[in-house]
């Protein structure tokens, strides 16, 4: 069994002396790649492939986000791709949204980052609250279990595991838990008919789901956040029958990292129901959480019982992975194979939907044409 629980985040397109001593002393279950970690494609790959090789024992798995659209984290390396809400707009929604599941996940099969950190199953109100601006696939829970289980099918099939958010929905809130609290105003009833439909169709395909920070006060008078909460989290997660890996949202968003230390919020995730509890940011911060989860171990029977359980499921995860990778076709034989498919999907999608206009500013565009083996740069008008 697994010994960590934390996924973290790296500063820069190499590792520092620092992060190369934690990683390899402190190996973490997971590493979470952002925009700031991508450099050329060769790069990034000699990145992911470093960090594997320090690893003593279990190398960490390798998360992003990748959904298209505004979270695009390889868009100066592929064509931009679409983002969720652009599928139903359009002819052959499920077709293209499970086409674009599948160049994801061969871009990331390509790069070795295992675990793709979509879709978002989220299911949007009149207007998208902010942050989540056109990553939603649907005002309708059927229609977004259609589309993000096309598009899961899509991902998983090159090898590449799919993870639901915002557990247990985040589509009616109040604002962005990057920034501050968002609320959801609604009753267990109206959760179970609506925001919890899609997790409940889809988690067990995917294996991992993703707990935001949303506040449900009509559930949990408290406030406490999903992510901080034993009635939102493990309770809601029962009621659905997931059997797989609940991961925490990053807890350096402010909704959560104003409440306390990294340690009595890392305590108090464990406690509500994540496996896996992601720190984002502060690498230099990991040996300490570490050693302060191990005390907790040693001292708290309970404690120690729920750290095994989330060592379980994490594991079980891991397995899922290698599963999926056992039973796909090889990665694609070069970075330029990735691209003509993220090409042919791109123009095909193009022709599915109407006449549109640009809604990103040409200073914001992508620039120039493809150079091989390296990709294009810059973005497409997808947002």
């Amino acid at each position: 069994m697994g010994t960590d629980i934390l996924g973290i985040g790296l500063t820069g397109k190499s590792l520092t002396d620092l992060e190369r001593r934690i990683l390899r002393e402190s190996t973490p279950y997971a590493v979470v790649l952002f925009g700031r970690n991508v450099g050329e494609s060769e790069e990034l790959r000699e990145l992911i492939r470093e960090i594997k090789s320090l690893a003593p024992s279990a190398a960490p798995l390798f998360m992003i986000d990748e959904e298209g659209g505004r979270v695009d984290r390889l868009r100066h390396l592929i064509p931009g791709l679409p983002s969720a809400e652009a599928f139903a707009e359009g002819a052959e929604p499920a077709a293209m949204s499970q086409w674009c599941g599948r160049v994801i996940g061969m871009a990331l099969r390509w790069f070795d980052i295992e675990i793709d950190l979509a879709p978002v199953v989220d299911i949007r109100g009149e207007d998208s609250p902010k942050g989540l601006e056109r990553r939603t696939f649907s005002s309708d829970a059927e229609t977004v279990v259609e589309l993000a289980g096309a598009f899961i099918r899509g991902l998983q099939g090159t090898g590449t595991a799919a993870c639901l958010k915002h557990f247990p929905g985040i589509g009616l809130g109040s604002g962005d838990p990057h920034y501050g609290e968002t609320v959801m105003d609604l009753s267990i009833d109206d959760l179970d008919q609506r925001d919890l439909v899609p997790f409940a169709r889809l988690g067990n395909e995917a294996g991992g789901i993703i707990v935001g920070h949303g506040t449900y006060p009509q559930i949990d008078p408290s406030g406490s956040p999903a992510t901080l909460s034993r009635i939102l989290n493990r309770y809601l997660l029962g009621r659905i029958g997931f059997q797989g890996a609940a991961i925490s949202d990053d807890m350096e968003m402010h909704a959560v990292s104003d409440l306390g230390t990294y340690e009595e919020i890392a305590d108090r995730a464990l406690v509500a129901g994540n496996d896996v509890i992601l720190f984002c940011s502060h690498i230099e911060r990991v040996p300490d959480l570490q050693h302060h989860l191990r005390d907790r171990v040693k001292n708290d029977s309970a404690f120690a019982a729920r750290f095994a359980e989330a060592c379980k499921r994490a594991d079980g995860y891991r397995a899922h992975v290698a599963r999926l990778r056992q039973n796909a076709a090889p990665p694609a034989l070069t970075f330029d194979d990735v691209i003509d498919e993220a090409v042919r999907f791109v123009e095909k999608l193009e022709l599915t939907r109407p006449h549109r206009e640009i809604v990103i500013p040409d200073i914001d565009r992508r620039q120039g044409g493809r150079v091989p083996g390296k990709g294009r740069t810059g973005r497409e008008e997808w947002t």
